[in-house]
């Protein structure tokens, strides 16, 4: 595949940069509703706390996922309930500290070699986004591509370094009350 056109709209870029760190495989049964860095009135960007909202269930296979994948994380911080059927799992992100402050600023191309390659694995070549997720991390190789599709020379794409917009805050924050009904050592 190659890129024929950019990607327009705002997606969430959480999800694309920082949610691989979990090692979660892609593909499993149980995947957030959606991701955030932010949470208003309890968490700030610069806190690096990543956060996860999830639809709960009651299944075999969300327990088990739960119980290793999310609260046996080691990245694992604090869980709130919001309520009869929604959890909020936040993980520390502190040992990623270069990752994040790049993924704040847009500089995806600067996030360290490890980290891009948990997202590339986490997407995996065969994925049809591939391409693009390729594209965000290592730009110098698709500078002739967007060049052509933005109509502009590859010199301003060298100049400017990457091919994705920095992410909206206001968009990677998550605005809901929690019940404050379950703590982790209940689970």
């Amino acid at each position: 595949m190659t890129i024929k056109s950019l990607y327009r709209d705002y997606f969430q870029k959480s999800r694309v940069f920082l949610y691989p760190a979990l090692e979660i495989k892609r593909g499993v049964s149980v995947t957030p509703v959606q991701t955030y860095v932010s949470w208003e009135g309890r968490y700030k960007p610069e806190d690096m706390k990543f956060i996860c909202l999830y639809q709960l269930r009651e299944d075999e296979d969300f327990q088990r996922f739960e119980r290793v994948k999310l609260v046996g994380n080691r990245l694992f911080h604090d869980f709130e309930q919001v309520d009869e059927d929604s959890g909020i799992y936040i993980f520390d992100y502190s040992p990623f500290e270069h990752d994040w402050q790049c993924f704040l600023s847009g500089s995806y191309s600067r996030m360290t070699d490890v980290h891009k390659r948990k997202i590339k694995e986490f997407y995996g070549s065969y994925s049809h986004n591939f391409e693009y997720i390729d594209s965000f991390l290592e730009p110098h190789k698709y500078y002739k591509i967007y060049a052509r599709l933005l109509d502009v020379k590859v010199d301003l794409l060298k100049e400017v370094r990457e091919l994705c917009s920095v992410p909206e805050l206001e968009s990677e924050q998550l605005k809901i009350e929690a019940n404050h009904l379950l703590k982790p050592e209940t689970l």
